[in-house]
């Protein structure tokens, strides 16, 4: 690792710790994804870190996560949460993704159904838990920050 990425983990370590989040690593906000680490996909090792200026977008859906990590009882999960435009474009991602925004978080419940999460999610959006996109999938589901709230099931 060299200087310059050994700054980047680090404060992205201090930006996590300020989030308080209560069940989930800085480490864990940065995987990259199956495809990222899976050497014979044409996506092996094409993912990136998040720049830093976009740190700050991850912060509602992340928060989110937190809260239903709480409310389940068991753990999650996160699948794929930033994803560079090349990255993106392999694993064939939407071209307007809010992971291209490191806003979005793909993940998996140890606990709850994909279904079950999406309903708890989309209570806590009712609720004024934060405004964003919620997607149900058969074997995951998204969240993200986006700011105006979307649904929809894939």
């Amino acid at each position: 690792m060299n200087t310059i990425e050994l700054k980047n983990t680090e404060g992205f370590a201090a930006f996590c710790e300020g989030l308080a989040l209560r069940y989930f690593s800085p480490r864990e906000l940065l995987c990259k994804g199956e495809a990222h680490e899976t050497p014979s996909h044409a996506g092996f090792e094409l993912n990136t870190d998040p720049p830093r200026q976009l740190w700050s977008n991850i912060i509602p859906a992340i928060t989110a996560l937190d809260r239903l990590r709480e409310a389940s009882g068991g753990p999650i999960v996160l699948l794929s949460v930033y994803r560079g435009l090349e990255y993106n474009k392999v694993i064939g991602g939407a071209t307007r993704s809010q992971h291209l925004r490191f806003a979005a978080i793909d993940f998996q419940s140890q606990i709850w159904s994909p279904q079950q999460c999406f309903n708890w999610l989309r209570k806590d959006r009712a609720q004024g838990g934060f405004k964003g996109g919620l997607g149900a999938y058969n074997t995951f589901t998204h969240i993200d920050g986006r700011g105006f709230n979307a649904t929809w099931k894939g």
